[in-house]
């Protein structure tokens, strides 16, 4: 009876998502009918580009939806018991990306700014509205992006740029999974969004210090600026909150990793699941590479370059899935090889032939089951693979940058271009980036877990009697360095969920 109702729930699953495609297949096609229109009836007035602005809106509608790729894949990845919190933080997260982007990042990261290291620094953004003399205004302070995007609107461009912020607080959401209190996740989240990522994002893509000479930093849709600040995001709050219970003997009550290694009930609880938000992603990101140029020319072979790097690395994960885990081929390691791909060629999908996008592809799903070994080796817990696949293949990706890119594309147009120096700017940008979003992790993370272990703790005497004798216990072990451990260990339980909570899991009204 149980199995006939888990086959009918996906049966219900694969309805919703043919649906799912139907429709977004369906609003592209009208898209398209309704910007040919508009061309032949010459509606484009001014600077305004029609089809470019749609190609964007179709791009970040795309992107939109790799939201829902998420969601199914770390479901899936996950417990049964936790697919509600799951859910919740994989809903709630682009609710959170989209205010702080509107009120801090999107000016912080593509406002004018006389400084290379810090965008425009304002408050809350105002979309002007189009009018007969001018269809395509955009707000003071925008020039440069205006320049870059010429006849683009501004509003889609805001779009396109908010689901990238987005993408990046949804990979943390993976690797903290099932051991994050929800508000904790919701406050990094704002904080990621709103700060952090527009910092770096700056530097690169706002007109910052590695875009400019001698760096000539080059990320074209990504690996660095989304996937690897989201990964090093992912492992440091991994990292902080140490394992599950019982995940390679870890007990949290102890802070010990001594008990017995029971990892075998952490395995994934539905594949049907991880694999349906695993092609939802491999589509979704179609229009994150592709809507990532001015140059609709290119969009075809950016897609094709994106096609072929996914499916190298799924086809590598095959291959060398037995001798670098030792063990048969597993479905998540297929999954993860796809999306490694698909992250490795992101950096490079307009600047590389299909060959090179193969070989890059490949390593891409070697290095996922290398970087699942050194996971499991440093005892870090990922529930989805989510740093070995954004943080590991996003550092690949943008050092495949320098190795690979052709001179001859014109989306790649760099001054007195020498391929080892490009490799080496590759290497110091993406260490830049991932030096600064590390430290500013750590303490939002630490900051974060303070503020809720003193709300939410701090006035019982049990947890008070507590604090101290950690305070105690590391200050001995630890000599002067005890007061800094003290405050990794309460921040930890400030954003962990409770021992009880992490056993019983989430269910319909319970959210930790």
């Amino acid at each position: 009876m149980a199995r006939f109702k888990h086959k009918t729930s996906q049966s219900k699953i694969g309805k919703v998502l043919k649906k799912c495609q139907f429709s977004l297949l369906s609003l592209v096609t009208v898209l398209l009918i309704l910007g040919d229109k508009a061309i032949a009836q010459g509606s484009v007035q001014g600077s305004f580009n029609a089809v470019g602005t749609l190609w964007i809106l179709i791009a970040a509608s795309l992107v939109f939806f790799m939201n829902a790729g998420f969601a199914m894949l770390e479901t899936g990845f996950c417990r049964t018991e936790n697919a509600v919190n799951v859910l919740a933080k994989n809903l709630i997260v682009f609710c959170i990306a989209t205010i702080a982007f509107w009120l801090f990042g999107f000016r912080f990261m593509f406002g004018d700014s006389d400084s290379s290291v810090i965008g425009q620094v304002g408050f809350v953004l105002n979309l002007p509205f189009p009018s007969g003399t001018d269809l395509n205004p955009f707000p003071k302070g925008f020039v440069a992006l205006s320049d870059s995007w010429e006849g683009r609107s501004f509003a889609s461009l805001f779009f396109f740029q908010l689901v990238f912020a987005g993408t990046a607080a949804t990979i943390v959401s993976g690797a903290v999974a099932e051991r994050i209190k929800f508000w904790a996740f919701i406050l990094f989240s704002f904080v990621l969004v709103g700060f952090i990522y527009p910092l770096t994002g700056y530097w690169v893509w706002g007109g910052g210090w590695l875009s400019t000479v001698p760096f000539q930093f080059r990320d074209f849709a990504g690996s660095t600026v989304v996937h690897s600040v989201g990964g090093i995001a992912a492992l440091i709050g991994a990292w902080l909150l140490k394992p599950r219970r019982d995940k390679f003997g870890y007990d949290p009550v102890d802070d010990s990793f001594s008990g017995e290694d029971n990892s075998e009930r952490f395995k994934p609880h539905n594949l049907s699941l991880a694999t349906l938000g695993c092609l939802v992603l491999w589509l979704g990101w179609f229009g994150f590479n592709g809507g990532s140029t001015s140059n609709l020319a290119y969009v075809p072979h950016i897609i094709a370059t994106t096609l072929f790097s996914a499916a190298a690395g799924g086809s590598a994960a095959i291959c060398f899935s037995s001798i670098v885990k030792g063990q048969k081929i597993s479905l998540s390691s297929i999954i993860n090889g796809i999306l490694g791909g698909l992250v490795g060629i992101t950096a490079s999908s307009a600047y590389v032939d299909i060959v090179d996008a193969g070989i890059i592809g490949a390593i891409s799903g070697l290095l996922v089951l290398v970087g699942e070994n050194l996971l499991k080796f440093l005892k870090i817990d990922d529930p989805v693979g989510a740093i070995p696949v954004h943080l590991i293949c996003g550092f690949w990706g943008t050092l495949a940058v320098g190795i690979f890119a052709s001179p001859n594309s014109s989306e790649y147009q760099l001054e007195n271009y020498h391929r080892v120096t490009q490799t080496f700017y590759q290497f110091l940008g993406w260490t830049s980036v991932i030096f600064v979003v590390s430290i500013l992790s750590i303490i939002t993370w630490i900051s974060i877990g303070l503020l809720l272990h003193y709300l939410v703790q701090g006035s019982e005497k049990t947890s008070r009697e507590r604090m101290k004798g950690i305070k105690r216990s590391y200050a001995q072990d630890y000599g002067p360095f005890g007061s800094i451990i003290d405050l990794f260990q309460i921040g930890r339980q400030g954003i962990r969920v409770s021992v009880e909570m992490e056993e019983k899991g989430s269910d319909a009204t319970v959210i930790p």
